[in-house]
């Protein structure tokens, strides 16, 4: 079982070699810190494991930070563009968010087993942006519907092993 002060001294640490190497070891940070807490995190008497490489974490940092460059460069040369990068944007985002879940699942092992992602991109594209957009327009009252949703979709692509997790999310009143 993991205690607070052992934390704090890896939190402290992460923080100040993320600022030493501006940001560049926040990827071995987020490795430490995620080992830490799935170590400590018990299921069935076993701890899960993070099997993430930080090179891996900060290549795609890298990739990040070089297409959010990408686009403040472009709005900057034509204000304009703004406009078409938000919808493209709006478009790319369920098939980035896919690719998120597919990697942190697959980084995830209990009892050696990994747990993946299924998820396609029409369920994604309907999960985090056609129900919240509906949920916007009846003024949130939708919401808890919503977010239902997207919690369905998730679990519902998530297997471990060759086993799908299966969940039934209710929505009370």
């Amino acid at each position: 079982m993991g205690s607070g002060r052992e934390y704090f001294g890896i939190w402290i640490v992460n923080l100040l070699l993320s600022i030493l190497t501006l940001g560049v070891y926040s990827a071995w940070a987020k490795v430490r810190t995620n080992r830490y807490f799935y170590g400590h995190l018990q299921v069935g008497g076993h701890g899960l494991r993070y099997l993430a490489n930080p090179v891996q974490i900060l290549i795609g940092r890298v990739i990040g930070v070089a297409l959010f460059g990408g686009v403040i460069a472009i709005v900057n040369a034509n204000p304009l563009a703004i406009l078409p990068l938000g919808l493209l944007l709006v478009f790319i985002s369920p098939y980035l968010a896919c690719l998120s879940l597919r990697f942190n699942l697959r980084m995830t092992a209990w009892r050696n087993v990994r747990f993946a992602f299924n998820g396609e991109y029409g369920g994604a594209f309907a999960a985090f942006v056609f129900y919240p957009w509906l949920a916007s327009m009846t003024m949130l009252l939708a919401a808890p519907w919503a977010l239902r949703r997207v919690d369905t979709f998730i679990y519902q692509n998530v297997s471990y092993g060759d086993r799908p997790v299966t969940c039934d999310i209710s929505v009370g009143r």
